[in-house]
């Protein structure tokens, strides 16, 4: 008998016949049923291991980098469609402690990351993760976050065993995405059988926090009844201490000066520049805590039948405490500008350029603002699901699949945003070469502003808010297969329903005013014999000098303590029950339900050297979108403050409706060119529905702001995006898992979603004490979500893997995209680009596997992007700048038993870096830390 073995032995575990047979189909439709993944019956093609090859096999011996490698170039190339795919190198070992941080070495994925530098979203050829869709076992997975889009970080690497993801679409690929479908599998018993125990433990230590946590896991799956029942559970955690300190600017604005001397001709000259408004330094920290299971019951008495039962639950802990150290340039007075810079790409504010930035000014008389943000973020996420495959005939498969998914995640309230501090101090304002300032300041009597202490902070801003997120999921499908003759070509029709429903449920609850308390900064804490001020100052560090290093950190709790008290000084006993208690906030939250029903029909025809796959997909959608509407009835003027307190009408709750219709065709064809070398073509139609976040009647009064607005969340009648999308690939693959790529890509976007602003006036009275109430039409920015604007988006993805017989591997990827799209702002269309499209993104990973020794070193890049063309200032969009992440893993034997092994991530400490068009014009910095991870993995 052979054993097939890829290097010398260092094995994992060894199969019978049967599994053998099994992962031998796995570039058959096979493959797709067999890892519980019922997207489609025929994703692959339909050629199968003959007897004589099974007669060959008495086992296989399955591990590392290089099987993983090697087997996800055999399920690309089998497959139906242009798809990328990544496999777990053992049971329980997914190539990256974070899924995200794995899917972004795959060819056109890029991610974004958390505070922290963890993955959570994922975009595909480009386009942001609203724009994909992310299934488990082939289902819908509920998520916490307020839109469709599935959060990466609730997601244990461990509970993972492979993610495919599919870049082309056929019609029994579920719809909702024109970017990607990202499908992640967990494991089934029966594709292993015997017994199998895997568990792993480790250390987890953050360069920036400089503390350890525990990394554990452990997974059993066995079989039964002589391989007909088999058994899987998982079990993990793990836990991260981080910080990250940040520097952002809250608002911006434009300023005329006759200040500085901009052409050197002895005279200074009036010029309008760019300078921040509000600004912070934050030293934020937290912990992340995850709690992951999975499991599976499989049942399979015979070649016919194959049922399972399979679950998922996450538990994501991550509460979230910032220090922030701000500055309200807007409060500032006596302003003398030192030093300009011309912007890289001038703008204009209501017709007059704005040609500079402010690199260097003085500002006298501004408020100091020491702030406390602290965020509760709790998820339980779930997934029952229950499928069987029945062969009913030699010619004909039936498969059924059903599914329940909740995510929740509570939070009435628990969050903290405070403000205390002084004012009057005067600032020295200096950029640096990273685009984060060096600052100067000095409080009134001559100290350093860091040397303030608890008798000198008065409370200013307060409130307590949060979001309660519940979002459930169930889904059902029928599908079937049926093979036949045509013309004595294989064929095979393919043909299903489907039908789900959705109900996502956003309780927003805020303070009533958090202003109440604003005027002037006049309510030391001391007065009232509270110590807010914590024993331990705050320590930052951002990387580089920025002239501050420490700052007083204030304890939320007392401040809010404070409050109480002053209320019952100055007689008003109930004020911070009915103005900064958390209150349900009816106008602004949600309640979305959405039922989709459909149903495909696919030809699959196959001749020597070619296939060809044609279908329709069509489903019906319905939403019923629930909220609140409430009028502003008046404006009430806070003493000593410019802000104001509003005054409402009643809430009016508020239904509205939406149907719509959607025919997606596609078609997709693969030709055999030599044995190697494969062609691909497909065409196809896609819909991403909005974003649940954008189909609420949620609206919110800003009455604090600049100029009031008026803002609704959302638009019940929107409709879906589409997208024609061409793809065209080359193919090469050799032996051992060697392959190459070329492929191009073409996507006409056209129903895209754009927000259209505008003014709205209101009759409203005016209050103020000791003035008469004056009733006038106050005018406030307005805008909401619509349906109209157009993009394209072109491609070219290269790739190239070459695993060599001395151990060593190297993999490669390049992917060249360029966008292009019409914005409608206003009655205005501009052109631009996609937000979140990298114009160049490459990864390179080189490895060395031999029986006991195992080393990865992954580099992954991707250029600058649009982070937000809306978001930009006088027509200058919101850029991020490129990053890049160089990770290492090693890992050594002890015995065929135990593994110890060794992650890094981020060693070159890469940053964010979020600009308006120039570095100096920084929105948000933040510098990412370093991660190692030390453990040891074991195998009975």
């Amino acid at each position: 008998m052979a054993h097939n073995k890829v290097l010398p032995p260092r094995p994992y575990f060894s199969m019978t016949l049967l599994s053998a047979a099994i992962v031998a189909a796995m570039s058959s439709s096979v493959y797709a049923q067999s890892n519980n993944n019922p997207i489609s019956n025929s994703q692959v093609n339909n050629s199968q291991v003959n007897n004589s090859q099974i007669d060959e096999l008495e086992d296989v011996v399955v591990y590392g980098i290089r099987n993983s490698l090697k087997t996800s170039a055999d399920f690309k190339k089998n497959s139906a469609v242009v798809v990328d795919s990544i496999t777990a190198e053992d049971i329980g070992k997914f190539p990256d402690a974070n899924v995200a941080d794995s899917l972004q070495r795959v060819t056109g994925i890029q991610i974004s990351r958390d505070r922290g530098g963890e993955g959570r979203f994922v975009s595909v050829r480009g386009l942001g993760s609203q724009f994909n869709m992310t299934l488990l076992n082939g289902r819908t997975l509920a998520t916490d976050n307020s839109g469709r889009d599935f959060s990466f970080d609730v997601m244990p690497s461990e509970a993972i065993s492979g993610a495919d993801i599919y870049k082309a679409s056929m019609a029994s690929l579920q719809e909702g995405s024109i970017g990607g479908l990202i499908s992640l599998k967990t494991l089934k018993p029966l594709d292993n059988p015997g017994l199998h125990i895997k568990a792993s433990a480790g250390q987890l230590y953050d360069d920036g926090t400089e503390k350890f946590s525990g990394q554990y896991s452990g997974i059993v799956s066995n079989s039964f009844m002589d391989d007909t029942l088999g058994a899987s559970f998982g079990l993990t955690y793990s836990k991260r201490h981080w910080k990250a300190d940040t520097y952002e600017s809250f608002t911006e604005r434009a300023i005329s000066t006759a200040d500085v001397d901009v052409d050197g001709d002895g005279n200074n000259d009036a010029v309008n520049a760019w300078a921040p408004d509000i600004i912070t330094m934050q030293h934020k920290f937290g912990e992340r805590e995850r709690i992951g299971a999975v499991g599976a019951l499989q049942f399979k008495p015979d070649e016919r039948i194959d049922t399972t039962l399979d679950f998922f639950y996450s538990n994501y802990k991550t509460p979230e405490r910032s220090y922030s150290y701000n500055i309200n340039f807007g409060t500032a007075s006596d302003f003398s500008y030192s030093a300009l810079q011309p912007w890289s790409t001038p703008a204009e504010d209501d017709g007059v350029p704005i040609d500079y930035i402010a690199t260097g000014f003085s500002a006298g008389k501004a408020n100091l603002e020491i702030g406390n943000d602290t965020q509760e973020r709790e998820t339980d996420t779930y997934m029952i699901g229950w499928n069987t495959i029945f062969q009913a005939t030699d010619a004909l498969e039936l498969t059924m699949d059903l599914a329940y998914s909740k995510a929740e995640r509570p939070n009435k309230g628990d969050n903290m945003y405070t403000v205390a501090g002084i004012n009057e101090v005067a600032y020295e304002w200096q950029t640096t070469a990273k685009g984060v300032p060096m600052l100067d300041c000095m409080t009134p009597d001559g100290r350093a502003c860091w040397d303030i202490n608890n008798e000198d902070i008065a409370v200013h801003f307060m409130e307590l808010k949060g979001e309660q997120v519940i979002d459930e999921a169930v889904s059902f499908r029928f599908d079937g297969d049926y093979d036949f003759n045509f013309m004595a070509l294989d064929s095979k029709l393919e043909f299903g329903v489907t039908y789900s429903t959705r109900e996502k449920d956003k309780a927003i609850y805020k303070t009533a005013n958090g202003c109440s308390y604003c005027s002037s900064f006049d309510r030391r804490v001391s007065q009232v014999g509270i110590t807010a001020v914590l024993p331990d100052a705050v320590n930052y560090d951002a990387g580089f000098d920025t002239g501050i290093s420490y700052w007083p950190a204030l304890d939320p709790y007392a401040l809010f303590a404070a409050l109480r008290s002053f209320d019952r000084i100055e007689g008003q006993e109930g004020r911070f029950e009915t103005q900064i208690a958390p209150q349900l906030r009816e106008r602004e939250s949600t309640v979305i339900e959405e039922q989709v029903a459909g149903g495909y029909l696919q030809a699959n025809v196959s001749g020597d050297q070619w296939n060809a796959i044609a279908g329709v997909r069509w489903v019906q959608t319905d939403t019923t979108s629930n909220g609140h509407i409430q009028d502003l009835k008046e404006l009430q003027k806070i003493p000593g403050s410019s802000n104001y307190q509003g005054v409402y009408g009643d809430s009016i709750a508020v239904s509205e409706e939406n149907t719509y219709d959607n025919f997606l065709p596609s078609i997709n064809i693969n030709y055999d060119l030599q044995d190697n070398l494969k062609l691909r073509a497909s065409a196809s139609q896609t819909i991403t529905r909005p974003t649940i976040s954008q189909l609420g009647p949620d609206l919110n009064w800003e009455i604090n702001s600049g100029t009031p607005r008026v803002s609704f969340g959302g638009n019940p009648a929107l409709e879906p995006i589409k997208s024609n999308n061409y793809d065209l690939s080359l193919e090469w693959y050799g032996e051992n898992g060697s392959s190459a790529s070329v492929a191009g890509y073409y996507k006409d976007i056209s129903n895209f979603i754009f927000w259209a602003g505008e003014t709205l006036v209101y009759n409203i009275t005016v209050t103020e004490e000791g003035a008469p109430p004056i009733t006038e039409d106050v005018e406030f920015g307005s805008g909401r979500p619509y349906n109209g604007d157009t993009a394209t988006l072109t491609g070219v993805e290269l790739a190239l893997q070459q695993l060599f017989d001395n151990g060593f591997g190297v993999q490669f990827n390049y992917t060249w995209a360029d966008s292009t799209s019409n914005t409608t702002v206003g009655d205005v269309t501009i052109k631009g680009e996609l937000d979140g499209v990298s114009t160049n993104t490459y990864n390179l990973m080189g490895f060395y596997e031999t029986d006991s020794y195992s080393a990865r070193l992954s580099y992954s890049y991707r250029d600058a992007y649009v982070a937000g063309a809306r978001s930009g200032k006088w027509g200058n969009p919101l850029l991020n700048n490129d990053y890049a992440s160089l990770d290492l893993s090693l890992s050594y034997d002890i015995n065929d038993n135990v593994e110890i092994y060794l992650e890094a991530q981020n060693l070159l400490e890469e940053y964010n870096h979020r600009y308006y068009g120039d570095f100096a014009a920084t929105k948000y910095y933040e510098q990412y830390s370093r991660r190692f991870e030390l453990g040891a993995r074991f195998s009975f």
